[in-house]
């Protein structure tokens, strides 16, 4: 699930993870700081991570992250969980927010397609949807 080109968009302790110990150790600190969930295939395979933090007591941002395994890329399985968490939180006022690089434009399509509105910030493109409530 760390394989270099999956990671290769994400920030700097996504990269630095080179066994398996040291992947659980981050995930388990990242888990400290945000709700991580592990996304399974129906044929029960491990095929990438959500992360939801909040980033201040109170917020209704919720900060996005996601990954999926080269396996599984190119399946719609990003726009689904996009969706999945839109429905999850409509009505609820709630803005979803999410960094991504300017390189990375597959992400960059999940999000604009999913009606998310970006933003340019420096190397990296925020993207952003409230829902509305």
């Amino acid at each position: 699930m760390f394989a270099p080109k999956v990671v290769q968009w994400l920030p700097d302790g996504f990269l630095a993870q080179g066994s398996d110990q040291s992947r659980r150790e981050f995930l388990a600190a990242v888990s400290q700081q945000a709700e991580v969930a592990a996304l399974r295939s129906t044929a029960d395979e491990g095929i990438g991570l959500i992360i939801l933090s909040i980033p201040k007591a109170g917020s209704s941002i919720r900060n996005l992250g996601y990954l999926f395994t080269e396996a599984a890329w190119g399946q719609g399985l990003a726009s689904e969980l996009i969706g999945g968490l839109q429905a999850h939180f409509g009505g609820s006022g709630v803005t979803l927010s999410g960094g991504v690089m300017q390189e990375n434009a597959a992400s960059a399509r999940v999000l604009e397609k999913a009606g998310f509105t970006p933003s340019a910030e420096g190397d990296e493109i925020i993207y952003s949807w409230t829902a509305g409530g």
